[in-house]
């Protein structure tokens, strides 16, 4: 699927239970960064925020939904939500590091149609710094 075609319709038309539980997630995401940014004295000094809920989409096939992590040969199923556009969701793709399931925050994305899902499982919530120019 090409992304023009997919954003060019702002309208979702196949709404269903998982384009809610996305957007939801998108909007508790964006009050993690938000809190982030507004540290002050009050605050502790050392706080572990977490602002990424990783999830792995299923399709209506039963796989997961699955990509090649750039610059690797490694493939991921992990994603942090990034922007929902009517059906389609661009995620950033997250890495399983061999070193004992930690978690590395590409900033590498893609693209799905919601359309082709049938499930989603979420994952504990870790941090993922802000988005570099690559996302």
């Amino acid at each position: 699927m090409n992304k023009q075609s997919c954003f060019s319709y702002p309208a979702p038309t196949c709404r269903n239970c998982i384009h809610d539980i996305v957007n939801q997630i998108i909007q508790i995401q964006k009050k993690a960064v938000f809190n982030n940014d507004c540290e002050g004295c009050n605050d502790p000094l050392t706080r572990e925020l977490y602002n990424t809920r990783p999830l792995t989409f299923y399709l209506c096939n039963g796989e997961p939904f699955t990509v090649i992590v750039p610059g690797t040969t490694n493939t991921t199923a992990l994603f942090r939500i990034e922007e929902l556009k009517g059906d389609c969701c661009t995620l950033r793709i997250l890495e399983r590091l061999p070193n004992g399931g930690n978690v590395n925050c590409t900033n590498r994305t893609a693209i799905i149609n919601l359309c082709c899902v049938c499930g989603i499982q979420c994952f504990e919530p870790i941090y993922c710094a802000p988005c570099n120019e690559g996302c």
